[in-house]
Parts: C-alpha cells; sequence; structure tokens
C-alpha cells in the first residue's frame, strides 16, 4: 500500500506547481497509478473466513522438547534433542478487549523463506503479518461444553503450521481442540521460543537415497505427532486446560506429505480413531500400509490428478488403500483444484493459480468447501452427529465421489 499512500502526496505536489502540465508528467503519474493499484491487488491483506461456529477462538503456542530423540537432521551434534513448536486452537467465550492475532508472527525472519517455496520475491509476502485471525492468544477456554475432541494436523512440505489457519479456526469454532505443529526442518522455516532456527532441509529431490530418506522422514513426523499427544495427555489438567480435552475421541489430519503422516500414525496408533488426508502424497507410505489399509474411519479429498506435480501420486496407491481399509472410507475429488487449494495458499492473492499450484476454482470456494468436508466428517466420526454423512456434503456442484 506504501506506493498508494505515496501517489496521493505525488498528485499534490505535482498539482501545487500549477500552470501547464507536460505530458510526460501526465504520463508518469498515470503509470504510476497503475503500479500503486496493482500492487495491492496482486498482494492484498487477506481476510480469513469468518469461522461458522458459536465459539469464539483461544490459541496459545507451547515449545516442547522430545528428550528421548535426537534432532536426526542435525546428526553432527550430538546432544541436540528433537523439539517442536506446537500451537493448540480452542473454543473460549473470553475474547472482550482482545486483539486479534496475526496470521504470521515475525515476518520480518519468515518473509524470505515463504517466498523462496513459493516461487516469488520474499517482499511480496512482507505484508502478511498484517492480516488478522479470528484467534485471540491466551483467551481463557470455554469450559461450558468440555471436554472437547482433539484433532492435530500435520502440515506438507515447506508448509507451517499457520497454512491451515481457515480450517483451523472453522473446526475450532465448532467444538473442536486442534493442535498444528511445525515438523522442524520440513517446515518453511522454524522459530524457536529459545531463539533457535531449523531452516528448510527436505529439498532432497533427485538424491540417490531418497526413498530410505523420506521413510525415516516419514517415520520422524509419526513421532512428532504421537509425542504431540502424548504431551497433551500429560498437560490435559494441567492450568493451561483445565480438562479442556477429550483425549478419547482423537482424530489426524495432514496435507500433502502431512496427509502420508496422518494414515502413517493412524496405521500405527489406535488412539486416532479416525483419519483425513488432503491431496495426501502417498508414495512415501510402505507397500504394507498401502496394502493393509488403516482400521478407522477415512476420507480423502484431492485434486482431479497429480500429473502436473512435483511430488506426483498414483491414483492407483489411493485406491489400493482405500479398498484394503475395512472400515468407512471415502475418496472425494474437489474439480478444478491443484495442490495448494485445500490449505489458505488461495486467498493469498487473485493470482496465485499463475505463480502458486491452485487451480481455477475460486479461493472462498475451494477453503469453504474443504472446512464443509472436514467438519462433517470429524463431528460425524468423532461427536456421533447424527446426520446423513456423506450425502450432507454431496451436494456441493464441485466435489465428486470416487
Amino acid at each position: 500500500m506504501v506506493p498508494a499512500y505515496l501517489l496521493f502526496l505525488i498528485v499534490f505536489l505535482f498539482y501545487k506547481k500549477g500552470g501547464e502540465k507536460p505530458l510526460w508528467g501526465k504520463s508518469l503519474i498515470l503509470v504510476y497509478f497503475l503500479f500503486s493499484a496493482f500492487l495491492p491487488f496482486v498482494v492484498p491483506v487477506f481476510s480469513l473466513p469468518t469461522p461458522t461456529g458459536p465459539y469464539s477462538i483461544g490459541t496459545q503456542t507451547f515449545q516442547w522438547i522430545d528428550s528421548t530423540r535426537l534432532e536426526w537432521f542435525t546428526h553432527e551434534n550430538p546432544n541436540d534433542y528433537r523439539k517442536i513448536m506446537v500451537q493448540v486452537w480452542y473454543p473460549s467465550n473470553d475474547i472482550r478487549g482482545r486483539v486479534p492475532e496475526p496470521y504470521i508472527d515475525n515476518i520480518t525472519i519468515r518473509a524470505e523463506m515463504i517466498g523462496s517455496a513459493g516461487g516469488f520475491p520474499g517482499w511480496m509476502a512482507g505484508h502478511i503479518n498484517l492480516v488478522k485471525t479470528n484467534s485471540y492468544l491466551n483467551a481463557s477456554p470455554d469450559l461450558t461444553s468440555a471436554p472437547y475432541p482433539v484433532l492435530i494436523l500435520s502440515h506438507g512440505l515447506t508448509g507451517m503450521r499457520q497454512i491451515h489457519s481457515a480450517l483451523i479456526e472453522e473446526l475450532t469454532s465448532h467444538g473442536f481442540v486442534v493442535a498444528s505443529l511445525d515438523h522442524p526442518y520440513d517446515c518453511n522455516l522454524t522459530l524457536f521460543q529459545d531463539g533457535t532456527v531449523a531452516d528448510y532441509r527436505s529439498d532432497i529431490t533427485g538424491h540417490p537415497d531418497s526413498v530410505q530418506i523420506r521413510r525415516k522422514q516419514l517415520n520422524t513426523r509419526v513421532a512428532d505427532v504421537q509425542f504431540l499427544l502424548d504431551t497433551l495427555i500429560k498437560k490435559n489438567q494441567a492450568i493451561h486446560f483445565n480438562g479442556l480435552m477429550d483425549l478419547n475421541r482423537v482424530g489426524v489430519l495432514g496435507h500433502s506429505y502431512g496427509g502420508a503422516t496422518a494414515i502413517q500414525v493412524a496405521f500405527e496408533d489406535k488412539r486416532f480413531r479416525s483419519c483425513l488426508v488432503l491431496d495426501s502424497w502417498m508414495n512415501p507410505l510402505s507397500i504394507n500400509v498401502l496394502n493393509s489399509g488403516i482400521s478407522q474411519p477415512f476420507i480423502y479429498l484431492g485434486r482431479p490428478h497429480w500429473g502436473d506435480s512435483d511430488y506426483p501420486t498414483s491414483p492407483n496407491l489411493v485406491n489400493t488403500f482405500t479398498k484394503s481399509s475395512p472400515e468407512k472410507n471415502f475418496q472425494l475429488v474437489l474439480k478444478n483444484s491443484r495442490h495448494l487449494d485445500f490449505c489458505d495458499a488461495p486467498l493469498f492473492s487473485p493470482l496465485t493459480d499463475r505463480f502458486l499450484e491452485t487451480g481455477p476454482i475460486s479461493a472462498k470456494k475451494a477453503v469453504a468447501i474443504t472446512n464443509k468436508v472436514a467438519l462433517s466428517f470429524f463431528s460425524y466420526f468423532l461427536k456421533d452427529k447424527q446426520g446423513e454423512f456423506p450425502n450432507d456434503i454431496l451436494n456441493e456442484p464441485f466435489l465428486l465421489l470416487r
């Protein structure tokens, strides 16, 4: 917006001088006007959708260290234990006088890495800290209907815990506690509360041992999610939460590589009672997992095809897995979508389909349908909500059941 603000000053000074204005001066002002109008259109201070549920949203962020695991990304340091940043969103009734949290903190540090992940200059992300969420830091939890079911979300490669804020806030507003974590070194950039940083180190495409590395990486991500749940169990009665969470009703969800993480978690750990994946990357999963499936209710929501992706997934892998899963499972396709339509990315700009991996479906439509599918699925299988699932979501013209 700075060029737009400066435009008023330039025009004022130009006409303050009086007299006949040269054609070149008028032309320069016109060019500058077009430029100043174009910038906020291309990279606007976007808005997250307003959650539709009855609850306000509180949030807290934690740094937790798993003293049972060494950090394998920094094997040169034998004393570096795995630590994760976790953000928890929960129903609240105490937001009066509070200011909503920014979408992303420390944007001056993060902007370059965000731009690198998206393939655009970092300065184009410098305004994201102006975007406000619908969540309020350290707001008191609403315990009147507690305990609430718990969902744990795993992001994809180059992602971050905030990249699914619209989905997280929608679920939380309807009475879920949602915990999302940064997987260090898979995350775009992890900023720890102790001042240390974990940069992105997962660009191993073409590496001769990439399959083995991805499997080890997947195991690390699965252990992150399990450690997160273990820690929530320990802290549920602490002052942070006061029995807020029902840890007998836990679901897991993830996008892309986070989808593979969610599936592997559900396969290994039956504490997770349902599993939803968004355009999941299936290749890192072992043949045993793909052929065995999972016993929990499962839903796959994804794009029509993966042919244009850097990380292609064969449709046969999805079909094999869903057919192997004996419990209720569903495979849904979001028409006109691409890989990043299942997170907040399409909200960033009206031109994301030009420089990010989003499709021609409108941003609001993609986000709204993703939110509706996830809310309906988890409400049905974790809250025992009576309804017509999945018929209640199949009335969407952009959804196709395979």
